[in-house]
């Protein structure tokens, strides 16, 4: 299985958790292996006890630049579809946890970290950040609910079918980002909006985090779909045109096959 060296820590200073994930891959691509440990370390903070705001963040150059493309040719359909499973489960447990989350988001924000940004309840990043979901360029089934959900269906059909990545600014815009500030900001930005919640009553903030996942949760057999739906594209030969055709930096020929 493929894995590169990375360190996933999960500090608590008070109230407030942080859990940090690096790998030396250049773009800090998200494996199976992390995948896996990531999902346990949120598992743990199911019952936060002192805590009442968790911060998520990747490299100090960037957030992640999500799948590893060629780790995910390397899979069979069983291990493809065990990857899809776990990041979906990660996504829901940070999105359910009882208390706020924060995303703090440098350079790249891409595919499945998007996805990790948006299950969290804030989204911090640097004027410099680009996120998106280009998942379509390769022949990849790309997740929809949670970017319709944010953006309405027209913008995010418009993001989704053109597979690129969005300036920072215009994400702000388009309320995928809460705040969006200068690279030496950023710290600052997210230091004031932890202190903030981590001053609120933690049994209001939960209950009242609780209702608004009432409000707008998905379906219970909606994740399933979705990893159904991932591992139907991931059998075409478009996919493995796409790939192959990103690898070798040249256009895709696709045929619907």
């Amino acid at each position: 299985m493929t894995d590169f060296p990375h360190t996933i820590t999960l500090d608590r200073d008070g109230a407030v958790g942080r859990l940090r994930f690096g790998s030396e891959h250049p773009a800090n691509v998200f494996t199976l292996p992390m995948l896996r440990e990531l999902a346990g370390h949120v598992d743990e903070l199911e019952q936060p006890g002192e805590l009442r705001v968790l911060v998520i963040e990747g490299r100090a150059d960037t957030f992640s630049g999500g799948a590893d493309l060629q780790s995910i040719l390397d899979m069979d359909e069983a291990a493809y579809v065990e990857y899809v499973e776990t990041e979906y489960r990660l996504f829901r447990a940070i999105e359910t946890l009882p208390l706020p989350t924060v995303a703090v988001l440098r350079g790249s924000c891409v595919g499945n970290a998007a996805e990790i940004a948006l299950a969290c309840d804030f989204r911090v990043a640097a004027e410099t950040c680009r996120i998106g979901w280009p998942e379509i360029n390769v022949g990849f089934f790309a997740p929809s609910q949670r970017l319709a959900r944010f953006v309405g269906i027209g913008q995010a059909k418009e993001i989704l079918f053109g597979g690129r990545l969005l300036k920072a600014a215009r994400a702000k815009e388009l309320g995928l980002l809460t705040t969006v500030v200068a690279e030496d900001e950023l710290d600052a930005a997210t230091g004031k909006l932890v202190t903030e919640l981590a001053s609120r009553a933690p049994i209001a903030m939960r209950l009242t985090k609780a209702g608004i996942e009432r409000s707008y949760g998905f379906p219970a057999e909606n994740p399933g779909l979705e990893v159904r739906a991932a591992a139907q594209s991931y059998a075409t030969e478009d996919l493995r045109e796409g790939a192959a055709a990103i690898l070798a930096r040249r256009p895709p020929s696709f045929h619907g096959r």
